[in-house]
Formats: structure tokens, sequence, C-alpha cells
């Protein structure tokens, strides 16, 4: 008998602690679960500071969380991590466009690990993971439950509604990995057009999220980023291009985090309109993304934040 895959990830996430708790009736949707952290994972949570939700998944969004998570681990009065919400690739049922996106290029035992690992990364910050759908009315009374006062989305594969966008106080800001600021890469396949153009460079691009999917109104981008081996060819990989792209997602997390947190404790009680990103990309930082890709093959190991993030107050 063929074991539902959803079943493994579940195995998975309660070999590595048995204090967690996994509950499958989620109300009115159709797929996913809702995963509490053990009573372990959860004893430095301080619910103080910024009031961050994370809508994310697969690499870029597994950078972002672990980011927030040492930030929050540096300075737990100004971040508190509230709860993640990311993609359910392993179940058949999942409403994710598994078919347009990156899911696409990976077997089952990798999309396995990949939502495992994600998955663990915010029990680890000692909050609850939601799989399921989110224009439904159980998740409506999560997001009123965990009341967070900013959301960050980094590769997530549902569209979002106005009631999620318009409830954060402070905005809710989407990292997508393509220069949305000259119309390049918008949609579920930027890499894709990156190979398409035959680029050289691309920029990651946080904008504000509205219901036109990567329309929304930009706040800012990186510096750019190279794209091409050292002879100055270009990959057909689109994972190589990924790898090459999630570089920068820390740096600006924790720079967004940051803005943030002070914009909350200064009684600025409203969105943040515009931030310039580049600027805070000193002439190393700068060298680093535009080293050449060096490999034709994606990387086998987990991201894990740089030596150029920032986490000072």
């Amino acid at each position: 008998m063929t074991i539902n895959p959803e079943k493994i990830v579940d195995q998975n996430l309660l070999k590595d602690d048995k204090g967690r708790t996994i509950h499958d009736n989620i109300g009115d949707s159709r797929w996913g679960q809702l995963i509490y952290p053990s009573p372990a994972e959860s004893l430095k949570k301080t619910d103080e500071g910024m009031r961050v939700m994370v809508m994310g998944s697969y690499l870029l969004g597994y950078l972002l969380m672990e980011t927030l998570h040492e930030f929050e681990r540096r300075n737990p009065s100004r971040l508190n991590i509230v709860g993640l919400i990311t993609d359910d690739p392993a179940s058949p049922s999942a409403k994710i466009s598994v078919k347009r996106r990156i899911w696409r290029k990976y077997d089952e035992e990798k999309t396995i690990a990949l939502e495992t690992a994600m998955i663990e990364s915010g029990l680890e910050s000692g909050v609850p993971v939601y799989t399921g759908a989110v224009k439904t009315e159980y998740f409506r009374k999560l997001l009123k439950k965990w009341k967070p006062d900013v959301i960050l989305v980094c590769v997530f594969g549902q569209l979002i509604d106005e009631p999620i966008i318009n409830y954060p106080e402070y905005g809710i800001y989407n990292f997508h990995p393509a220069d949305l600021l000259a119309g390049h890469g918008a949609g579920p396949q930027p890499f894709q057009d990156l190979i398409d153009r035959d680029a050289k460079t691309s920029k990651l691009t946080i904008h504000q999220l509205t219901v036109e999917l990567d329309g929304g109104p930009i706040l800012g981008q990186t510096p750019a980023v190279n794209v091409r081996f050292p002879d100055g060819s270009m990959t057909d990989n689109i994972l190589v291009l990924d790898d090459k792209m999630l570089q920068p997602v820390d740096v600006v997390g924790a720079l967004l985090t940051k803005t943030l947190a002070l914009h909350k404790e200064r009684g600025m009680k409203t969105p943040i309109h515009k931030l310039d990103f580049a600027r805070h990309f000193d002439d190393k930082i700068r060298e680093w993304l535009m080293k050449p890709i060096l490999s034709d093959k994606p990387s086998d190991k987990l991201p894990e934040p740089s030596e150029f993030v920032d986490y000072g107050v």
C-alpha cells in the first residue's frame, strides 16, 4: 500500500519532536492541516514587538523564515513571529498550481523533504503552521486569533484575497525574484523568464501585495544579481537560477523587518511605501551578488542566512 505523502510529512515532524500536535479537522478547507509546535519549541516566545505572519514556501520562503527566526532570537522584544502559512505540495488535493510552479521540478521524495523543512522552520520558531486554504472561514478565524501587524509573503501558491490583504495595519509585502520594475518576470515562472530573455542579471523585488498578481506598488529592489556562468553562458536549469536569486532574500528580509519594527515603535500606524534597499548593500555584498554561477547543478543543501545579514537595531 502506498503511503499518502502528507502522512510521511507528519511522520517526519513527529519523529523530530513528539510534543508537536497535528490537527486534520480544519473546518471548510478542503486540504491541509494546522500544526502546533511542542511546548519546548514555544518556551522562548515573549509575545512582544512587531507581530509578523509569514506566507511562504520552498527555498526562498524557508530562508526568509530562518532569517526572521534569528532576528527574533536576537531581538525578542522587537519581533514576534505569530504564524506561518505554507504550501502543501505533498497533498494531491491542494490548489497551489503545482504544475505551473517550481514544485513541478521535484520528485515526491524531494517535495516531502522541502515541505517538512519549511514546516519545521515555523515550528522551531515556536509558532503554529497552517497548510490549508486561505480563502476560508477557518483561516479568517486564525488571522483574527494571530492578529499580525504585518504579513510577509515569499513564494506562496494560493491567490490572496482582499480580507487578508486589508487586515494588517502595517501592510502586506511580497518578495518576488524578478525585476518587476523593468516589467520582467511577473507570475509563477520568473526563472523561465530569465532563460527566455537570455538575461545577464536580475533583481529581487519587494512590493505591496494586491489582488493583481505581482502587480502591487513596488517598495524597493536589490542591486543586480549575476545569473551567468563565468564564461558568460546561460543555464537552462531554473533550479540553478533559483539558488542564485535567493541570495539577497535574507538581507532584505532583515532590513524590512527592522524598518517595520521601528515604524511601529515610533507610533506610525501605516504601511511603508518606499524603502531604498539597494542603498544598504555595500560594495562587498554587491560584489558577492555579482559573482558568476559556479555549478550547473542546484544545491542539495537548505539555505542559511548569510554573513551579510544585519540584525542590529
